[in-house]
């Protein structure tokens, strides 16, 4: 099944390519600020996808895992862009360097990660639970001691850890969620760009939005 899954991920990344290759055509190729952070976007979420299926084949989970939660960040940093009452000047202000945690909503709210996050998990409930589980994997924290033990002996009151880059000891099921909840995201994040491509091809709500 996990063959199965990375071979129906590895087809999202050419979807990459015609996205962003639609956004720049839109309106009659018109380039607009957003259409930079959208190229960024997307160019990330492709590398990210190659190198999350190449990870994941290797068998090397505890390098994969942290990209899940570096793909969920690039969907709601994006993803922000909606929030804000002109997405123009978003985009320039993260191209010039500014934090997207400092810059506010239309409603006047800062977007730090945990505002982001809890906004998107009111459409996808799941973002919350894929966010505080993936995070851990950032660090250095208990996950990375727990996934370590391979073998557990109550009876001799023994432990048996491993020191490698595979990660066999896995159950499949782990691998499994890891692989949709990374294919949920980049779908979100492809259905962003897609989005922006069919605001730029519509003048009307385009130069409202501008």
């Amino acid at each position: 099944m996990i063959i199965q899954l990375l071979d129906n991920l590895e087809k999202l990344n050419y979807e990459h390519l015609e996205q962003g290759n639609a956004i720049g055509k839109a309106f009659g190729g018109a380039f607009y600020p957003f259409d930079i952070l959208s190229f960024a976007v997307l160019n990330r979420s492709m590398s990210l996808t190659s190198g999350f299926i190449t990870l994941m084949r290797k068998g090397n989970f505890v390098a994969a895992a942290p990209l899940i939660r570096i793909q969920l960040d690039n969907f709601l940093r994006y993803a922000a862009g909606w929030l804000v009452s002109n997405p123009q000047k978003f985009a320039v202000k993260i191209l010039s360097g500014e934090h997207i945690r400092n810059i506010k909503t239309k409603e006047g709210k800062k977007m730090k990660d945990c505002f982001l996050v809890d906004e998107f998990s009111k459409e996808y409930k799941w973002i919350k639970s894929v966010y505080e589980n993936t995070s851990g994997y950032i660090h250095l924290s208990d996950k990375h001691m727990l996934i370590n033990i391979t073998e557990l002996d109550s009876k001799q009151r023994a432990a048996t850890y491993k020191i490698s880059d595979k990660d066999d000891h896995m159950p499949e099921k782990f691998k499994v969620e890891a692989v949709m909840a990374f294919t949920e995201i980049t779908k979100l994040i492809l259905h962003r760009a897609y989005s922006w491509r069919c605001t730029k091809d519509n003048p009307q709500k385009l130069r409202k939005e501008t």
